[in-house]
Formats: C-alpha cells, structure tokens, sequence
C-alpha cells in the first residue's frame, strides 16, 4: 500500500473530494504518528485488535482525517493560521518534524559549515516552516531542540510572501513562522498539539537576553521602589529626556508649566480666533467662486454618467490665486463651469468638518502638551520554582504604572511585597548586565504597551 493507493481507496469510498497532494501530505504524518505509537506500547502489536502498526489503520485515520476535515469542515490550526482565520500569536504546541540547515558551505580545512537553521513544524495535521532566533539557533546546535520535541509557541509572527490568505498545501514555500526564543518553551512529550487555552509561563532560568518578547511570568513581588517620572521634551534637534524625576520635582515642574498654561491660554485664544478668522475669508471667497461659476453654467449644464472631467481638479487647484481665478473663470466653457462649482462645493464641506482638527494641529505647537511617563522599579522573583531554584531575581521596571490597578478600590501604581502576579508582553533590557543563573542573580526587564497585570492568590 503507498500513497497512490490510498488515494484510489478513498475515491472508492466516496470520498470524492480528496486531491492527491491531500493524501501525500497526511500519509507521512499518520505514518510518523503510528511509529511512534508503535514505540510507546509495543505490547499492543501482537494483538491483532488493538495493533496499530498495519495498513488498515493508516487506511482508518484517512479516513477519519477526510471526515473531520472535509465532510465536518474542522480545520486544523495550521491551515487556520495560513488562511488568516485565526492568529498566529495564539498560545499553541506544535512538533518539531524537521531542521534544514541553511548556507551549508564546506570549508578549506574539510569541515561543514552549517548555517542558520530552519525548522519544520506541525500540528499533526499539517507542516509549516518556521525561522528562529539566536537563542533557538543555539538549543538546536545543543541537541535540546531535536527532531520529535514538541514546543510550546506564544506570539509567533506569521511572515507571508503573499498578503492574501493561502491553502497551507500551496503556501508551504511562502509563508513560515518567526520564533522568538523567550516565547517558545519545551513541552512535555504527552501535551496535546494544536492551540492552547493558557499562555505557557516562563520562568528566569529559561530567559536570555537576546530572546525576544517574554509572553507571560509568574513573580513574586520582592521589593518596591517609589514611583518616579521622564519627561520628554521636544525640540528642532530630536528628543531629549529630563529625568529620572521624583514626585517632588515632578509637581513642581508641574505647577510651573500650569503657570505658564495660564499666560498662553490668552495667546492660544487670539490664535484661534485669528485662524477661524482666515478660514472665514478663504470660505467666503471660494463661496463667490461658486456662484459666478454657476451663473455662467446657467441652464446649460447637463451632468453625464461618466462624472467630471479629469481638467476639473486641475481648474480647481488654479483658483488658489485671485488673479488665476479670474482668468479660469472668465475662459471655463458652461460645462466645466457646472462641474467645478460642484467641485467646490464638496471641498468646502470636507474643510468645514475637518475645521476643528486643523485648528487643534496649529494650536499645538502655541501651548503644546507636557510629555510625561510615569514608572516604577520592583523586584521580582519566580512564584514557581518545582523544576528549577528561582536562583535569578529581576528588576522590573513597569511603565505608566499609574494606569496599573490590581484591584478594585485600590491606588493605582501600588504594589506590596509578596503579591503574586500574572504578567504578560515583557522585554528584556540592559542587556549587557545580564548575569548567568547563579545564586542572587539579577537581570532587567520592562512592560511594554500591550502588558497585563492579573493578581493571583498566594
């Protein structure tokens, strides 16, 4: 029995909507999944009801695939994330079906050089490829991530040659997975494929500094520093930062630039009348436009299906100048003279609903707005340490932590040592002070905008 043969099979069966590359695709992994089946139980293979390594049960899971897939229309994860049905971030445990050394090269000394490695990952169901970053690069080199290992994947990117959705059998080639080492994790041998309803939780011995985003962690607050202050002042050349403040320097900053508020609001007010004022007569004008021109249109305007010529921008643009406007309008036949008052007409509208907008941009940079953040440094440490001694602790700098609130009738930014969190989309930072894994070792990490804060119970 070979591939072709079950796809004649299946089409004896009734299976007429089977395609040959459907059946390649499925055999080798029902194939890879019976061995190891075999492999786990062997006892079973000398009985005959319960055996699993024969033809009729590679021919059983065809078909069981066919009808959950096609019949009952249940796609699996994969082929959900190529068609752009379901995202690629989604918390998932795949299996490692294949590594592909890149830019294999052999070198003068006889040896081979092997260059980046790619993985090929699946759901049981189908394949996709996937690219890693250095610290994935270097579990491969190790042999911890081997062929057979399942792993557990948050936040993974899905890079697309293509910006339509694709079938996963025709998009093997174009699309693949972009792995961070922080956000994939092994996962035991029996964790069931496909998407996961938790997010896999790291813990400080698994970080490095160079593995990207950390999906999610379980600390224990160790210590709390007060909350402090940057701000950002914007100038012609480029950002420059005013900080670390204090609550004390940062309120009086703060009543200095109210004081300063004060003295403007009456600038700001002048300038906003001055910029209506301007707009008014600009309005006006184009009004007159519009009505000479639909004098001169008269009763000979008949609009057609085909809609306005494209000179009629043109025309539009040259009314900018009195002095071209009174050339345009005195040579414009009637019925340019018809579609540029409708012209008109719609771009006084369009300026009328953008009025407030425009006026808030230049009003802007009369009284512009204070450019504050808010942050707090807290010591962290590991809440699970069953597998490994949470030897590291980190510093934890957590961003706007005045919009931070752990619960209900609690003052925002507040943290006590010993609460248990749940936190999610950290990033590593100082990287160069990075220590290793011993005893009292510390390493820094900050939020991020899409960071959540969950309290759990101690």
């Amino acid at each position: 029995m070979d591939p072709l043969a079950t796809f004649k099979y299946l089409q004896e069966a009734g299976c007429s909507l089977v395609t040959r590359p459907w059946i390649d695709n499925h055999w080798s992994l029902i194939l890879w999944k019976l061995a190891g089946m075999t492999c786990l139980e062997p006892e079973k293979e000398w009985d005959e009801k319960e055996r699993r390594w024969c033809w009729e049960e590679v021919y059983r899971q065809m078909l069981y695939r066919y009808e959950r897939e096609i019949n009952q229309g249940v796609r699996p994860p994969l082929r959900l994330i190529a068609t752009q049905d379901a995202p690629s971030t989604s918390p998932m445990v795949l299996c490692v079906s294949e590594i592909k050394w890149l830019e294999n090269r052999l070198l003068e000394n006889g040896e081979m050089y092997h260059g980046c490695p790619e993985l090929e990952l699946t759901d049981g169901w189908y394949k996709i490829r996937a690219q890693v970053d250095a610290p994935l690069t270097r579990a491969i080199r190790k042999g911890t991530l081997a062929i057979g290992r399942k792993i557990a994947i948050v936040g993974a990117r899905l890079d697309s040659e293509r910006k339509d959705p694709q079938e996963i059998l025709e998009a093997y080639n174009s699309i693949k997975l972009i792995l961070t080492g922080n956000s994939t994790h092994l996962a035991p041998w029996h964790a069931k494929l496909g998407f996961q309803r938790e997010l896999p939780v790291a813990t400080m011995h698994s970080l490095t500094r160079d593995g990207g985003i950390i999906a999610a962690m379980d600390l224990l607050v160790v210590k709390v520093y007060p909350i402090a202050y940057f701000e950002f002042i914007h100038t012609e050349k480029g950002r420059i930062n005013n900080g670390p403040l204090n609550e004390k320097e940062e309120m009086a900053l703060r009543d200095e630039w109210q004081v300063g508020v004060l003295g403007s609001s009456r600038r700001r007010e002048f300038e906003e009348s001055k910029l209506r004022e301007d707009f008014d007569k600009i309005t006006r004008r184009y009004h007159g436009y519009a009505d000479r021109l639909e004098r001169k249109a008269g009763n000979q305007f008949r609009p057609g299906e085909d809609g306005p010529p494209d000179r009629i921008d043109d025309l539009y643009d040259q009314l900018e100048e009195p002095e071209e406007a009174a050339k345009v309008i005195s040579a414009i036949s009637p019925t340019d003279a018809g579609w540029l008052v409708r012209r008109i007409r719609k771009q006084l509208e369009k300026d009328q609903e953008n009025l407030m907008d425009e006026i808030e941009k230049e009003l802007a940079d009369i009284c512009p707005p204070r450019d504050v953040r808010n942050f707090r440094v807290i010591v962290v440490k590991d809440a699970r340490t069953q597998r490994r001694p949470g030897n590291r602790v980190a510093q934890l700098t957590v961003w706007d932590v005045l919009n931070v609130s752990l619960s209900e009738g609690r003052s925002a930014g507040s943290f006590e040592p010993g609460e248990h969190c749940l936190v999610t989309h950290l990033q590593p930072t100082q990287v160069s002070a990075w220590m290793d894994c011993a005893p009292g070792a510390e390493i820094y990490m900050c939020t991020t905008r899409n960071t959540r804060w969950r309290k759990l119970r101690s």
